[in-house]
């Protein structure tokens, strides 16, 4: 076993028979769940090389097309379990009836039956073409989709050997499987199952899409685990931590029902926040959006309440690749996130590259990266990267739902010469009759105190601001975020930060511009009352923190907050503001 993976065996002394083995993996969708394994053995593809005779190829591509009816059928009724309740499972649903139904494919797999193949051949090697072009992306959520191919093909290859496509589990039961089609998913989630354990998968695949749709706790990534966990055998899955224990003992059971408990009253209680408006206890309105960096951040933002996306992180685009995407691959990436959100806003940060984040045409190494080449500097060094990124930004935007936002913004030349770029791109859109928004509002990050001192002159050349107090705070005290050494300098509430914020919300409430907030001190507990006292009517933080923001919110009187906040700012030491947020 041993062989296998890297696991614990906690041995109770009082019982040496029992052994209790801890396995890590890669957490998929959170939550907890305590019950029976069902193991799933995934049947073994062999790839039949026998050619059939000329005779027999009508009735191959009849065997074929009979399949794909059948398959369609099957898509459809998954998809009328799902209803109209769920449009982020639906689609999903959609995504996979539109491959087996598109012609090109199709025919690709009819075009080598015609050449000799026999049906589980052609579908075989037309499918293995695809899935190794998808696997040898440098796209992580490309590289995902070629799991949902291989699910889409094994469901296909069984219909073709008139096998039960259908997996039989009861109630409270985990499943332990190789892997799972989203299909499955939704047959399972019908089932009542309690969670979801296998060998691999993407935290990006449909699957797990759909499991963290459903609330269903998966973990993934867990090698061979349909060898080393026992059929019918009790196990806890955490999907939080990306832990699956097998044979749990009475101490481990007992700290996860309690867990489970705690999650399920607690999760009751800001569940009931999901519609509820986010005000204050005297009716300030304040809106509470959603930091993502993938599109399906989106659905669980849409799941906690959200009212839209108040900062696409544009550079996740760039992860595990060597290159910057095209335009038609930027534009597929912005518009699947704006029409996820539709009709709420969604605002695209351009490209944020350098310092922690590299990218393709920046220094590996530069003595002090943090003030070095990044951000709008960078995207001004390299105009047909940034071009292209806007001309995709911009061809997002035909719904009217899009803004778009520069980092790192510390002089007016930034802002002038990349509104020029903008009018540029949408000249270049209209020659090309390409649909967009003529009027997407601009607006700019304030992250270094250049922008807070010049934000009224700014303000005049933007449609808002959105302050990134990460970066803000970092610059504004001169401690790098990600020094160790530094921690204690590092403080968002020094009394020079909130000074600061106040700044930027009175030059943008004199210029008539909103303005919003991004960064880890939004979704600070502490900070709730100060921010909305401050004037702030703009909240973004992680989906997670959703809820438990809209829940603060509900809890201030805004009058009282204002007069909090004043109290604060005349503050002159972080142990006084401190000292007042938690007294």
């Amino acid at each position: 076993m041993e062989n296998f993976l890297n696991f614990q065996k906690n041995i109770n002394p009082d019982d040496q028979q029992i052994a209790e083995i801890i396995i890590k993996g890669i957490p998929s969708s959170p939550g907890v769940a305590i019950g029976q394994a069902a193991i799933i053995e995934a049947e073994k593809i062999v790839l039949p090389n026998e050619r059939i005779p000329f005779e027999d190829i009508p009735d191959e591509i009849a065997k074929f097309e009979a399949a794909i009816n059948e398959m369609t059928q099957e898509f459809i009724r998954v998809m009328n379990k799902v209803g109209e309740d769920d449009m982020n499972v639906k689609t999903v649903l959609e995504t996979n009836l539109f491959i087996i139904s598109d012609s090109v494919f199709t025919d690709s797999i009819k075009k080598r039956i015609k050449g000799g193949m026999s049906v589980e051949n052609a579908v075989i090697q037309e499918f293995e073409m695809q899935i190794t072009f998808f696997k040898r992306s440098n796209d992580i959520l490309l590289r995902d989709r070629a799991l949902d191919l291989q699910h889409i093909m094994e469901r296909l290859l069984a219909v073709l050997r008139n096998r039960c496509v259908y997996f039989a589990v009861n109630q409270g039961q985990i499943v332990v499987a190789q892997s799972i089609t989203p299909e499955d998913v939704v047959n399972f989630n019908d089932s009542g199952i309690a969670a979801i354990v296998t060998e691999v998968g993407g935290i990006s695949s449909h699957s797990s899409i759909l499991a963290r749709s459903f609330d269903i706790p998966s973990v993934l990534g867990i090698k061979n685990a349909t060898q080393i966990i026992g059929h019918y055998s009790q196990i806890v899955v955490d999907g939080y931590s990306g832990t699956v224990i097998i044979n749990p003992s009475e101490q481990t059971i007992e700290k996860y029902e309690k867990q489970k408990e705690f999650d399920n009253n607690y999760q009751k209680e800001l569940g009931k926040l999901i519609k509820v408006t986010a005000a204050t206890i005297d009716k300030r309105r304040i809106r509470t959006q959603a930091i993502v960096g993938f599109p399906e951040d989106v659905d669980a933002a849409a799941k906690a309440g959200a009212e839209g996306v108040g900062l696409v992180r544009s550079e996740n685009i760039l992860n595990f690749r060597d290159d910057f995407p095209d335009e038609y691959e930027q534009t597929e990436w912005y518009s699947e996130i704006a029409d996820r959100a539709y009709p709420s806003e969604v605002i695209i940060r351009a490209f944020d590259v350098g310092s922690d984040k590299f990218a393709p045409g920046i220094p590996r190494h530069e003595s002090n990266p943090a003030l070095g080449f990044r951000g709008i500097r960078f995207l001004l060094q390299r105009n047909d990267v940034f071009l292209t990124q806007i001309k995709a930004v911009l061809r997002a935007s035909k719904y009217k739902n899009v803004k778009f936002m520069l980092p790192m913004v510390a002089n007016l030349r930034e802002i002038t010469q990349s509104k020029i770029l903008i009018e540029k791109a949408k000249e270049i859109l209209k020659q090309e009759n390409q649909d967009f928004d003529q009027k997407m509002p601009f607006g700019i990050m304030i992250e270094t105190p250049a922008a807070v001192i010049l934000a009224e002159r700014f303000a005049e050349e933007c449609d808002f601001f959105s302050i990134g107090t990460n970066d803000l705070t970092q610059y504004a005290l001169a401690a790098d975020r990600t020094n160790e050494m530094v921690n204690e300098y590092y403080d968002d509430f020094h009394p020079a930060i909130i000074r600061m914020l106040k700044m930027v919300l009175d030059a943008a409430k004199k210029r008539k511009i909103p303005v919003s907030i991004c960064g880890e001190i939004a979704g600070h507990a502490a900070a709730t009352n100060l921010l909305i006292g401050l004037g702030f009517s703009d909240l973004s933080v992680s989906p997670p923190s959703i809820l438990e923001l809209k829940k603060r919110i509900l809890e201030v009187n805004f009058k009282k907050a204002e007069k909090f906040a004043r109290q604060v700012l005349k503050c002159s030491s972080h142990s006084e503001v401190r000292d007042l947020i938690e007294s």
